[in-house]
């Protein structure tokens, strides 16, 4: 509130005349007597008050006394109405955050308690702007552990309108293209028009005719007689067609009138060309093929109503770079889904369960008698727990190609755990030094992929591939290596899923043998080098006893060439002079020995992201039985590493402290693998040599703070560019050898 008043000519009171001040009614010198007035109930209404040279002072002492106290009181009241708003605002946040009311004349960019205040008049705030208010009126620099929302996104969901009633306005072509995407769905299609069936679209008249559709004519003025006729068909959804450009264009006043009626009955509501009357919109979409006819797949792309032509190119493009089959990859894993829920109590929508996680083992012992052990028969529930997770691992880990080209009987097959169905001929006799040895007739190789991009393959391990007859493949090698494989090489996926290690281990090695005594020439393919946690040296004593002497050619281990793709030396002059390398899941599942802190070293552990969290406290905690050695900071950098050298790769960084939040806060992407020291952040930005000239734990703190610049973790993800350049270099090769 802000009070203007003229002053008094100074000049008048030095000179003795008279000097007038009009409060109430009484004749006003100008406009800036208004104020004044406003006092009218405190002094008398009429005072005409004639001032000397010496009493001159008085008058305006009164006036400032009487104003300053109508000012405080006017002032204070603003304040209560602020402190108000912010205590409302702060319990608001409190509560669930929604983000549906914000309305388009609120004011972008205002903040704290004006801003809030100035784009709230005459409705309520939203409590997604209280919670921006609260927050910024108390200051808090620290970073929150949750997402904040992004305003202005569409909310994509797949709705099942099965037997509903869905009314489509309109009798054009734009309406039979709807009908038709709605009766896909097997939902009941009302059709109203206020002209005559006959004047419909052809396609229109033919839906009705064969009784696939119903017709109403039917049009109206008032949102009122909208309402009857929405609620007397029962119509669940609504849309508009003949809003479009066109000689019969609906009115926008008549588009609006059905717009408020579908809000009233809370209906969601398409309006062509009418994105502000509209509360869903059609994303560009394309239904791949199936096994059998049209497949449970669809890809959907919207641009929220802003490039309807260019969300069509979109799709176009994102179609084109899936294989073909993709669709029928996706119904037999449907068909997957069916028979590993023997029960209703599992659902394959478990998203946050990460996906290697330990499930019930298996009772399999390893064909290797020296690694030989029992465990229990799990019981049901354990048991279908596992096949679920086979199948989400399944939908992970193998080729869309792969999955296609799964027949009726591989599907039966393919959640079947191996059984030893008698004894190997050097096990017959119960002794070691059975001197039979079978017919030479082919031969095995136990061949390292490297991380997993094909340009990493060395020469030696492309020729095998290219010349092999039989391929069996570990779980987590790549697709991309996959797709090397010539079509008429038969190939084979291990079923190492949780629980089934040893089974899957097991199944591979007969195999193998099997094939190389049916004269095929072998390659057991693996992810990384076969001996780095490979398993390699049990299939090399195993073929050996078996007479078959394994040529193995090595492969990039991932322990090396994971952080390198993301910029992470494990050694560095300054800040790790040595590193070591663990796994973090031992046999079976089990536990494993970690190593202690050592400031200079680097800790490389593969596999065991899905126990971030016990592997973190075992590296931190007091008078840990797991640990061997001093405990590690929970201040010191730590990088995962998820599919280092794909297309997809991606690298969190963070500290021991907060990296189980990081994980939680993103979708996962296995096989990942964790780098523990100094060096996970050397390389960053400017870099940071000096590390182990550092002897202070508060200043390493700070160095580790500086790092992440204030955040809690920090992401990046991708290959460059130039990656592709040599997968095409790749290609190249494979063209010229198939020739």
């Amino acid at each position: 509130m802000s009070l203007s008043c003229n002053p008094v000519d100074l000049a008048d009171f030095q000179n003795g005349i008279v000097a007038g001040v009009w409060l109430g009614t009484t004749p006003q010198r100008s406009s800036g007597d208004s104020g004044l007035r406003q006092m009218g109930k405190l002094i008398p209404a009429r005072i005409w008050t004639q001032l000397t040279c010496r009493t001159w002072l008085l008058v305006p002492f009164v006036i400032c006394v009487v104003l300053g106290s109508s000012i405080t009181r006017t002032l204070n009241r603003q304040f209560a109405d602020d402190v108000a708003y912010v205590e409302w605002a702060q319990q608001q946040s409190s509560g669930s955050v929604t983000v549906k009311e914000a309305e388009a004349e609120d004011q972008e960019g205002k903040q704290g308690i004006s801003g809030a205040k100035s784009g709230c008049k005459g409705k309520k705030p939203s409590p997604l702007q209280a919670f921006t208010t609260s927050s910024g009126a108390t200051g808090s620099k620290t970073p929150s552990i949750y997402p904040e929302p992004v305003l202005g996104a569409a909310l994509p969901l797949t709705f099942h309108p099965q037997d509903a009633n869905i009314l489509v306005i309109g009798n054009n072509r734009l309406a039979a293209t709807r009908t038709l995407t709605f009766l896909e769905s097997d939902a009941s299609v009302v059709i109203a028009s206020s002209q005559p069936l006959s004047a419909a679209n052809d396609e229109l008249q033919y839906r009705v005719e064969q009784g696939q559709a119903k017709f109403s004519q039917f049009d109206a003025d008032t949102p009122q007689q909208w309402t009857k006729f929405l609620s007397d068909n029962d119509i669940t959804l609504i849309c508009i067609t003949d809003t479009m450009i066109g000689s019969s264009r609906r009115p926008e006043s008549s588009a609006l009138a059905i717009s408020r009626a579908a809000s009233s009955l809370h209906i969601p509501i398409n309006v062509s060309d009418q994105p502000t009357l509209s509360t869903y919109t059609f994303p560009a979409v394309h239904r791949f093929k199936g096994v059998d006819g049209p497949s449970h797949l669809q890809v959907a792309v919207s641009t929220n109503g802003h490039g309807c032509r260019l969300s069509g190119r979109i799709k176009r493009e994102i179609v084109s770079k899936l294989p073909p089959n993709v669709g029928a990859a996706v119904d037999n894993i449907g068909k997957l889904r069916i028979r590993a829920k023997s029960k209703d109590k599992l659902s394959d929508d478990d998203n946050e369960t990460p996906l290697n996680s330990p499930v019930f083992q298996l009772d399999t012992p390893s064909l290797l008698r020296q690694a030989s052990y029992k465990l229990e028969n799990p019981v049901d529930d354990d048991e279908q727990l596992r096949r679920m997770r086979w199948v989400h691992q399944m939908s992970e880990y193998y080729s869309f190609e792969q999955l296609a080209r799964m027949t009726d009987d591989d599907l039966l097959k393919a959640l079947d755990t191996w059984k030893d169905d008698g004894a190997l001929p050097h096990h017959e006799n119960g002794t070691s030094d059975d001197t039979r040895v079978p017919i030479k007739k082919g031969r095995i190789s136990l061949i390292g992929s490297g991380p997993g991009h094909p340009s990493l393959l060395t020469v030696a391990a492309l020729h095998s591939l290219k010349n092999a007859t039989l391929i069996l493949s570990d779980k987590l090698v790549p697709s991309e290596i996959l797709a090397l494989i010539p079509p008429t090489t038969k190939l084979h996926i291990a079923k190492k899923f949780p629980g089934n290690n040893e089974g899957a281990q097991n199944e591979m090695m007969v195999q193998a043998l099997e094939g190389a005594r049916a004269g095929h020439d072998v390659v057991r393919l693996k992810q990384g080098d076969p001996f780095v946690y490979g398993r390699g040296g049990e299939e090399v004593l195993y073929f050996r006893e078996n007479g078959y002497e394994s040529t193995v050619i090595p492969g990039i281990s991932s322990a090396l060439a994971g952080p390198l793709m993301m910029g992470i030396p494990v050694t560095q002059r300054g800040v790790a002079e040595s590193m070591i390398m663990c796994t973090g899941v031992g046999r079976m599942g089990k536990s494993v020995q970690l190593p202690g802190f050592l400031k200079s070293r680097t800790t490389c552990i593969l596999m065991g992201v899905a126990r971030i969290g016990s592997i973190v406290t075992v590296l931190t905690g007091d008078d840990q039985p797991g640990r061997d050695g001093a405990a590690y900071p929970s201040y010191l950098p730590i990088a995962i590493i998820e599919r280092a050298s794909s297309p997809d790769q991606r690298v969190i960084l963070s500290t021991l402290a907060n990296i189980e939040d990081a994980l939680k806060s993103v979708e996962e992407r296995p096989p990942g693998m964790m780098i523990v020291g100094w060096a996970a952040m050397c390389l960053e930005g400017k870099g940071r040599v000096d590390i182990l000239d550092t002897q202070e734990e508060v200043v390493e703190a700070e160095i580790s703070e500086e790092w992440l610049q204030g955040q809690r973790w920090k992401m990046r993800e991708g290959l460059e560019g130039i990656w592709g350049e040599f997968m095409k270099t790749v290609e190249g090769v494979q063209s010229v050898s198939q020739v």
